[in-house]
């Protein structure tokens, strides 16, 4: 016999059965109309047609060389009449070989073709998009700014992913701003742009006005050829927060580093402000403007010659040259060590320069360090053991981690010499011992630390 409390009991699961389905429904309905809408619609013959003329057309309006965009603009129509063009259905692919095509005449990474899905126009649709779509050069990246830190022996850190874009000018301003004061009691500055693909030279502009005093310093211009104009980049003078005009300067690139990013090594160097370290940069010296070609498709061309106001040329297709060459890997610690080195001779604070000779003990190093491959990490893996403490050694990835027991954690080893490794975030350094060609013992470099490998 049910009582009363069991048939409402019953009642109410038989509901929520009936709300799961009705939902499970729902989802998948949702979702093969969400599907439906990502199908990509092939190009067609008369798509590809407009696509080809009018990216031409432009090419040749707005390229910052007559000469070459015209060459550009050829070559594109000689691709699509020998059907080069002619196979490719898939929007993506189509825009991945314009962008090779554009960039095969002279190289000019500033040049590319996009491909977008297409949107509908209905209330629905403009909601969804602006509750999913993400602005990777806006708040959502913090403008550009990754990481903030003040490194030991107070040497500031800046990592810049991108210089956002022009309209996120006046927001990004607030956060270099931000930034500065974070680093403004550092006795050095490594600003480190490896990676950075660029953006809005303005920025780079804020960024340098706040590491010189006095008039405004006129940096570079930029030359339109189609307007026959000329637009010039300049320090700001009158800038909230506080200025670092004798800050030392170490700025990290590599191969990845192109467009405003370049902009910054390259106008730094040249005005002999900054210490530039790593790799030769990408060479994408030229300023680019997008420009719509039919609802799918968009072109970004180079079309602003950029000149230094001292060189009076730029890095286009040669690259911002480093002062000192190392490779990407090694560029911090090598901009560290040469930070570390400047203030073991020049603090302000007379701190003894043995305090600095110290904290180069702990800084990675790349160059000399002998490469292990997997066979070779695995012989440090194992269980190191005194009478009070015992360490395991693990192997990830090919990077080592050492663990305590009864400690539970696992900290990560930056390899520092053969055999030699730093405990990660510690002042310490630990050693393997070998004999005949096996790992015996576990020692500490900077503490008297002995451990036993257990068979």
């Amino acid at each position: 016999m049910k009582t009363k409390q069991g048939v409402i009991k019953q009642n109410n699961y038989g509901r929520v059965i009936d709300y799961l389905l009705i939902l499970l429904i729902t989802l998948i309905f949702n979702y093969t109309t969400y599907a439906q809408k990502e199908v990509t619609n092939p190009v067609n013959e008369n798509e590809l047609t407009i696509v080809i003329d009018s990216i031409t057309k432009l090419v040749e309006q707005y390229y910052v060389s007559l000469e070459i965009g015209k060459e550009i603009s050829d070559f594109i129509q000689a691709q699509k009449k020998s059907g080069a063009y002619k196979d490719i259905t898939n929007p993506n692919a189509l825009a991945n070989q314009l962008t090779s095509d554009l960039r095969s005449v002279n190289g000019d990474l500033h040049m590319s073709v996009t491909y977008s899905l297409e949107t509908n126009v209905d209330d629905t649709s403009k909601e969804n998009k602006v509750s999913t779509q993400i602005d990777n050069r806006g708040q959502w990246t913090n403008y550009g700014l990754q990481e903030i830190k003040i490194l030991d022996g107070n040497i500031g850190y800046l990592k810049i992913n991108h210089f956002t874009s022009w309209n996120h000018f006046e927001e990004a301003k607030k956060v270099i701003t931000r930034s500065i004061n974070t680093i403004q009691n550092t006795d050095a500055l490594i600003i480190d742009v490896r990676n950075n693909s660029g953006g809005f030279e303005e920025i780079v502009a804020y960024l340098i006005s706040y590491f010189f005093d006095g008039e405004s310093i006129h940096l570079s211009d930029y030359y339109y050829r189609y307007s026959d104009q000329r637009y010039g980049v300049h320090t700001t003078v009158n800038i909230p927060g506080t200025k670092l005009p004798n800050i030392p300067i170490y700025i990290l690139v590599n191969s990845r580093s192109a467009s405003a990013a370049e902009s910054l090594a390259y106008m730094l160097k040249h005005l002999k402000r900054a210490t530039i370290v790593g790799e030769i940069t990408a060479g994408a010296g030229n300023g680019a403007m997008t420009h719509r070609v039919n609802s799918r498709f968009t072109v970004t061309i180079a079309s602003e010659a950029t000149i230094n106001a001292i060189t009076k040329t730029s890095f286009e297709q040669v690259g911002v040259i480093p002062n000192i060459k190392v490779s990407s890997d090694e560029a911090f610690s090598k901009g560290y060590l040469l930070a570390l080195d400047y203030l073991k001779e020049h603090n302000s604070e007379k701190i003894h320069p043995s305090n600095y000779e110290n904290l180069v003990n702990f800084i990675p190093q790349v160059r000399g360090v002998k490469k292990l491959n997997n066979a070779e990490y695995i012989k440090y893996i194992g269980n190191y053991k005194d009478a009070n403490l015992e360490i395991i050694i693990s192997l990830k990835e090919k990077i080592l981690y050492a663990e305590i027991v009864g400690k539970g954690g696992k900290i990560k080893l930056i390899p520092k010499a053969d055999h030699i490794f730093i405990v990660d975030n510690l002042k310490e350094r630990i050693q393997f011992v070998f004999d005949r060609g096996e790992v015996i013992k576990l020692i500490g470099v900077d503490s008297p630390m002995e451990l036993t490998k257990l068979k």
